[in-house]
């Protein structure tokens, strides 16, 4: 009964779509804290953020400046990036140590997959080098280690200073046996560690809008999704047969 498998195949794809969420990410979008483009501060940056933690390594007296939130320009500036998300992007340097992460309240849920985005762009003023890469990671603490579980890379020459770029990263489908099971989401940003062309720190990386969203492989479908799944079956069926029985008693 090709029309009944077909209606099956449908409900089944409809249950699935609907487990697809987004998880909260605070201070995503990295507004917070508010910051002015004035005379005192001509670049419109503030050398920290809310929410995230921060890892910021430099030469001297550089080192509480190489990560932080800025103000984006206003059209028609020639650095003026086109599609952030609000007001205000991250600025992450370039060079090896720098990053930003945060922990979450959310843990990483067995029979879930996690797909973790973020916007990427390269500071107009200081642009990074076309081989330097910047990482998006999700990881998990292993007492107090920070592991890895999926990651994403894009180089330089893959971006551009007016508008962002999207990287993805997607885990496997979290199982019970998995070490990060049922352990917090952590989400990470930062110049590729094993990265050579990155110990120069040519450059600053701009980011916005991280987006981290769960889904379920394999939905379960409830009692009364499987009666209704089956009843339409068994109707879609009778009617197949009650249309044969007509068009053989017509012949």
């Amino acid at each position: 009964m090709p029309q009944t498998k077909s209606l099956m195949t449908v409900f089944l794809m409809a249950s699935a779509s609907a487990f697809a969420e987004p998880i909260p990410v605070p201070n995503f979008s990295f507004e917070s804290p508010p910051v002015e483009r004035n005379e005192k501060n001509p670049f419109g940056a503030l050398p920290f953020l809310d929410d995230w933690d921060e890892t910021a390594v430099g030469l001297g007296d550089e080192d509480d400046q190489n990560t932080g939130v800025f103000l984006n320009t206003d059209s028609p500036a020639p650095d003026h990036v086109t599609n952030s998300h609000l007001d205000r992007l991250a600025f992450i340097s370039s060079l090896i140590g720098n990053d930003l992460r945060q922990e979450l309240v959310t843990f990483f849920e067995p029979g879930r997959s996690y797909t973790f985005t973020v916007g990427v762009a390269t500071s107009f003023t200081f642009p990074v080098g076309a081989t330097e890469e910047l990482e998006i990671a999700l990881f998990y603490f292993d007492g107090g280690v920070e592991q890895v579980i999926a990651s994403n890379t894009i180089s330089g020459s893959a971006v551009n200073t007016t508008s962002l770029v999207d990287v993805t990263v997607a885990t496997p489908v979290v199982e019970l046996t998995d070490e990060w099971a049922n352990q917090p989401i952590g989400v990470l940003i930062r110049p590729l560690p094993t990265d050579p062309d990155d110990s120069a720190g040519e450059g600053f990386w701009d980011a916005d809008f991280v987006r981290l969203e769960r889904s379920q492989a394999a939905p379960a479908i409830s009692t009364w999704g499987l009666v209704t799944a089956t009843m339409l079956m068994v109707a879609t069926g009778a009617m197949f047969v009650h249309r044969r029985s007509r068009f053989a008693a017509s012949g």
